[in-house]
């Protein structure tokens, strides 16, 4: 029995020899043959791309080739990269001496792998493409026996990458190559305990704060008293009217009429709302009115109330058409003449008023911007030190042991000013359909008419009601890495994450945080700082995490440096990869079906 299995472990080692001879990793080419890209002299042709490309597709739980995700992942640049680093650790190899030998190809294929390289600078790529350790898994093996065969291993590599056994040969020794350079580029990398346990505590410490954000836009509509004369006086300094016409030429391409063009003012409010919601809702609507009646620019107020957010940055202008709109604004637009403004129209939106463009009126609206922008600005800048002496006042209740809902009520108190009655609002409102055995809707009901007044009246908002009031808000947990509150620079951020995981739980920050719109008061409402004893438990899995994320990194910084030194001697045939991203996304013709379960992939 030792000689026969003498004989064909021979035999065996004779197949090897014939078909993976040296000479059979030796590339040839054509003469002009095309290049994908070009690395130094080295050529990565469209079949070589093409190659790294099929093997990568994502396949499904029954091995399907999954070639829709291929295009939303960029997998034809992807499989690109992954070639042309391939190269430049190749050339590295070759310059420190690293070479491949014949029976370490014969090895990696006897064992069932392909190796492939995926970009290292997204490490998660490879975990995403199933590719682990740079190379893919076939098997190569008989059905029946789970033994290596070589005709399955020889149609294999002719299905999955239309590669013949010489060409995957030489594409396989170049890419454990590159693989050396990895495995030396990473293998110096080293993780001490200390230094474990300590990103241990920053990644799994947590901390909840509840913050409160004191909004400048809030202060600004109750705390800050404006006179014209002040603005006045303030606009005459000569780098304030400068800025301001500078604000008002920004805005003239979107704000000044223009012809047949149809603005409109949205308050957004639900048509199951209550009653004191839609009160709430129209009262918003009838100050929007109020300030445009009283002289300012109807472009400028929708730019500052409007919940029609796109149209509102164009100062509520929705063009020149109104097909597609709903019938009751369309009906309100169509009836008007150039420079009318309509009630307020219900839809199914909220409220709306309406007006027509009238170009001739262009100077008064530039003259009226001019004003709004001008009041904006002063009011902005009078308006921060009352945000942050409001947002002060609160933190110090705090401080003093008030609850946060407490200090809030007590701080605000005095913002909520009476505010003068609106006048009535006339509302037309979208038609109802008539009930059964009703005569029917009246033809001025159909048509969108002015109703009796209604018994809904506009209601103003105080400062105790409105939405951008302060209020407790909590955060989600979060580590010494996190963003807790998204608005805060990131020097804030800094600043709050030092004082949640060393205050104590129940304390307030010494001074509130800068946010994009005012300030932020927070209080630690909990931290948990992790042990030694909670790092023992994870201590190997954590470890060899971390130094797995660690030698990414190191690579990922390696490579990036040998591609910016080599810059100049990568060539990419764009006009290439961009008919491979075309419309099919597929890497071109209908891939052949594969073998790939038969073969343990």
């Amino acid at each position: 029995m030792s000689l026969v299995y003498g004989v064909i472990i021979v035999g065996m080692v004779l197949v090897f020899v014939i078909q993976f001879n040296p000479s059979a990793g030796k590339k040839t080419a054509s003469l002009g043959e095309a290049c994908a890209a070009k690395v130094g002299g080295w050529c990565i042709t469209p079949k070589d791309q093409q190659a790294a490309y099929r093997i990568l597709i994502p396949r499904g739980q029954n091995g399907e080739l999954q070639t829709g995700r291929a295009k939303s992942m960029g997998l034809n640049k992807i499989a690109l990269d992954g070639l042309i680093e391939r190269e430049l650790l190749v050339r590295e190899a070759d310059r420190i001496g690293i070479g491949v030998t014949e029976d370490e190809i014969t090895d990696s294929i006897y064992n069932g792998f392909i190796q492939v390289s995926v970009p290292s600078d997204n490490p998660a790529l490879a975990y995403q493409l199933h590719v682990q350790d740079g190379k893919i898994y076939a098997g190569f093996r008989d059905q029946k026996t789970h033994q290596f065969e070589m005709k399955v291993y020889e149609r294999s590599i002719k299905i999955l990458m239309g590669r013949s056994p010489g060409e995957f040969r030489e594409e396989q020794a170049r890419e454990l190559a590159a693989a050396k350079m990895r495995d030396l580029v990473r293998s110096p990398i080293r993780v001490s305990e200390p230094d474990a346990f300590e990103s241990y505590v920053t990644e799994k410490s947590t901390a909840t704060v509840k913050y409160i954000p004191v909004k400048q836009s809030f202060v600004a509509r109750y705390g800050v008293d404006v006179a014209t004369a002040d603005v006045d006086s303030w606009l005459k300094e000569k780098s304030n009217e400068t800025f301001v016409d500078t604000t008002v030429t920004q805005r003239k391409p979107d704000f000044l009429p223009k012809e047949g063009h149809i603005r409109h003012i949205l308050v957004k409010v639900s048509p199951s709302a209550s009653d004191e919601d839609k009160a709430l809702a129209l009262g918003k609507l009838a100050r929007a009115v109020q300030q445009i009646k009283a002289g300012a620019a109807f472009a400028d107020v929708a730019k500052e109330v409007s919940d029609d957010t796109g149209s509102a940055a164009k100062g509520g202008d929705v063009g020149d058409k109104t097909d597609g709109f709903v019938l009751p604004f369309k009906s309100a637009a169509d009836a008007l003449k150039p420079g009318e403004m309509t009630n307020a129209i219900e839809t199914q939106f909220g409220y709306h008023v309406i007006l027509k463009d009238d170009p001739s009126k262009s100077a008064d609206v530039e003259a009226a911007l001019k004003r709004d922008v001008a009041r904006e600005l002063y009011t902005k800048t009078k308006s921060l030190e009352a945000t942050k002496a409001l947002a002060a006042k609160i933190n110090n209740a705090i401080k003093g042991g008030s609850s946060p809902d407490d200090a809030i009520l007590a701080a605000i108190k005095p913002y909520d000013k009476a505010a003068a009655p609106l006048p009535p609002l006339p509302v037309v409102s979208e038609p109802k359909p008539a009930a059964e055995g009703d005569a029917g809707a009246s033809d001025a009901t159909t048509k969108g008419a002015v109703k009796p007044p209604a018994p809904l009246l506009p209601k103003s908002a105080t400062a105790s009601t409105d939405p951008d009031r302060p209020a407790v808000q909590t955060s989600s947990a979060f580590n010494q890495q996190g963003d807790p509150i998204s608005d805060l620079a990131p020097d804030a951020t800094s600043q709050l994450i030092k004082f949640a995981f060393a205050g104590k739980d129940g304390d307030a920050m010494p001074e509130p945080l800068r946010s994009e719109d005012g300030f932020v008061v927070v209080q630690l409402k909990d931290h948990k700082l992790v042990t030694k004893d909670d790092f023992n438990k994870d201590r190997d899995t954590y470890v060899q995490t971390l130094l797995a994320a660690k030698q990414a990194e190191a690579l990922g910084l390696y490579v990036r440096r040998l591609r910016e030194a080599a810059a100049s001697e990568i060539k990419v045939d764009e006009g290439y990869l961009a008919a491979r991203l075309g419309p099919t996304g597929d890497g071109g013709a209908p891939l052949p079906p594969t073998d790939e379960d038969d073969e343990g992939m």
